[in-house]
């Protein structure tokens, strides 16, 4: 029989047996959202909550300034969400916003940093047998091809090698549409034909590409969410 201290302990820790589990982010999508900025409001519909930003259709997208702060009041079956954000990128018809870090207090998400795609190569020029040994250069480098990133984690389609194991951790330049360096350490790989699929924990060689690499996550979910609208208008239209 549990003490009120330990019933205490376990409820701050979110351990208690009548403690809810936190809904997903997903909830919040295709709730009415109402986005306000300084002597306007309007209301509009949540239609991307994937990665780092969120997508708010609005007939009135043109009124809202780049880097501009709104408040978003989204009405979800998890209840009335109110948060601040910044306006990020519009676009025909909606407009992109930069999800608070708060916010992930409240909601239920299986990666800290979502992966975003961004096909591109890399080149491995290092190689350990661990996580906790430095990278020795190996004699011939290897090219894998890049399928998505985010500014801690990577996944790559990588030859079918016994260099490619979980544990195993890689030095490498990549090339994305940005390019640095970073040390990759395998947690996860898939066959598949005739390759792998890794995916791995990543972490920057120099630290002063966070800035610039999220910058251009950023963008790459903004060209996302721009592609996925133009190809449902053309859907509709070809349907209709």
């Amino acid at each position: 029989m549990r003490s009120m201290v330990q019933e205490g302990a376990l409820r701050k820790r979110g351990l208690s047996g009548g403690e809810r589990e936190l809904p997903p982010l997903k909830v919040l999508l295709h709730c009415r959202t109402v986005v306000e900025r300084k002597n306007f409001v309007t209301t509009g519909l949540m239609t991307q909550v994937e990665g780092e930003l969120f997508e708010i259709e609005l007939h009135e997208y043109q009124l809202f300034e780049l880097g501009e702060t709104v408040k978003l009041t989204v009405y979800s079956p998890a209840g009335i969400q109110t948060f601040q954000s910044i306006v990020f990128a519009k676009y025909e018809g909606a407009i992109a916003t930069i999800q608070p870090p708060a916010l992930h207090q409240k909601f239920q998400e299986k990666r800290e940093y979502a992966r975003i795609e961004a096909p591109g190569t890399g080149l491995i020029t290092h190689l350990a047998s661990s996580g906790n040994e430095e990278p020795r250069p190996i004699a011939r480098p290897m090219e894998v091809l890049i399928k998505d990133v985010s500014v801690a984690g990577i996944g790559f389609v990588a030859p079918d090698l016994p260099e490619f194991k979980v544990g195993m951790r890689l030095r490498a330049a990549l090339d994305v549409g940005i390019s640095f360096a970073c040390d990759m350490d395998i947690v996860r790989r898939e066959r598949m034909e005739d390759d792998l699929f890794c995916g791995a924990k990543m972490q920057l060689i120099d630290p002063e590409m966070t800035r610039p690499l999220r910058a251009f996550l950023l963008r790459q979910q903004v060209h996302m969410h721009v592609r996925h609208r133009a190809e449902a208008k053309a859907s509709k239209k070809f349907k209709g």
